[in-house]
């Protein structure tokens, strides 16, 4: 596959080789416009076998200047024989706080994509995290707190990486509704391996069939344009091989000028509590971004509920917190029953300072803020003159 002409003629940004269909046909798919991709499957099943092809794909295809790696195995070590190659942000993670470390380090580099504009990004490597058995990585990830904070930075790479080109690849054996706390909702594309149970199928499309899968490497494969699971034979290479590609790879001489690099920290450093501990500035940072975007998002409506809140930006219920918060800065009308609250603000007038002042502390200005009420005037005017042509 990874000499196909397909393959090697192919324009998408960051392509996979996944296997074959039941035809016996190749396919293919894009990494960059899925934008993340979860696995499962039991062991022996062909999970890592399908982890170790993706990686081979993006390291065959793309130089070091597009495409920046950081591997998780703290469990099977399968995926150490990638240590050294020129791709690699940060040498594969093998122990829990170095994890934890790591992932503080991504959040980091989120944030700082996010304030950069168009053509700066453009410049920036494509940065995939894979995670292997990440449920038991946030399991092991400390106290409550500790692990609370873990899967909030996973979900929060989920949601808001994508933007600013940032991958997440997720792999667990056994998920189940329960045990997954990671919010995968923009995680839509899936391949799972034979699976445990009929409930460890449901977990990854809603619907069994991964657990009858019989043979080795036999996968369902749910990609961002299926509505329903289809057959694949994962792709699959050698041990032996792999190591011998690997090698390859290691000897070319890349561009390492715009690699993005996570410092490698001692061991006395990584028991250190303040090392090890993500940092709660970054979370608060991000729910204080996000607070921003979900108000300038509630300002261009004329009503609005948790339910709304949540189809645009998945959160769970942290979304009735959001909701005090929006009535207690006076964007929207007190709670009424099961009812949509009404956005009271029409005008910048309407806006506390302080509000206006936040928003203009993550990135709104206030030209931008008043073209927000502008063109949520001129819709509700074109609705009153001719609402036949108006969705």
């Amino acid at each position: 596959m990874l000499t196909s002409q397909t393959f090697c003629t192919s324009t998408d940004i960051l392509p996979l080789a996944l296997g074959y269909d039941i035809m016996g046909r190749m396919v293919f798919d894009d990494l960059a416009k899925m934008p993340h991709i979860m696995y499962a499957g039991t062991t022996r099943s062909g999970k890592s076998s399908g982890l170790i092809c993706l990686i081979l794909s993006l390291i065959t295809k793309q130089p070091v200047k597009k495409v920046n790696l950081i591997i998780f195995d703290t469990g099977t070590s399968e995926m150490g024989l990638f240590n050294g190659i020129p791709h690699l942000s940060h040498s594969v993670v093998e122990d829990v706080p170095t994890g934890i470390y790591v992932i503080g380090k991504l959040v980091e580099e989120m944030g700082y994509r996010k304030k950069l504009d168009h053509s700066q990004l453009q410049t920036q490597p494509a940065i995939i995290c894979i995670i292997d058995e990440f449920i038991s990585f946030i399991d092991y990830a400390g106290d409550k707190k500790q692990r609370d904070r873990v899967t909030n930075a996973i979900s929060d790479l989920l949601r808001r990486g994508r933007h600013v080109k940032i991958h997440m690849v997720l792999a667990a054996q056994n998920p189940t509704k329960d045990n997954i706390k990671v919010d995968i909702s923009n995680i839509s594309s899936r391949v799972a391996f034979r699976c445990a149970k009929f409930q460890n199928s449901t977990t990854i499309f809603s619907v069994g069939g991964a657990e009858k899968l019989t043979e080795e490497g036999a996968a369902l494969y749910l990609s961002r344009k299926d509505s329903e699971p289809r057959y694949l034979q994962g792709a699959y290479m050698p041990i032996a091989e792999v190591e011998k590609l690997i090698a390859c790879v290691k000897l070319i001489d890349y561009d390492l000028s715009n690699k993005f690099i996570i410092p490698e920290l001692e061991t006395e450093q990584l028991l250190s509590q303040e090392t090890v501990t993500l940092d709660c500035s970054l979370t608060e940072d991000n729910s204080k971004e996000e607070l921003a975007e979900i108000i300038i998002w509630t300002l261009s409506l004329d009503k609005v509920s948790a339910r709304l809140i949540t189809g645009r930006f998945p959160m769970g219920n942290r979304v009735y917190g959001i909701m005090d918060e929006l009535y207690e800065m006076g964007i929207i009308s007190e709670k009424n029953a099961k009812q949509p609250r009404k956005v009271l603000s029409q005008s910048v007038e309407d806006l506390l300072p302080e509000t206006v002042r936040f928003l203009e502390q993550h990135g709104y200005d206030m030209e931008y803020i008043e073209s927000i009420f502008k063109a949520k005037g001129e819709y509700t005017r074109a609705a009153t003159v001719a609402p036949h042509i108006l969705p």
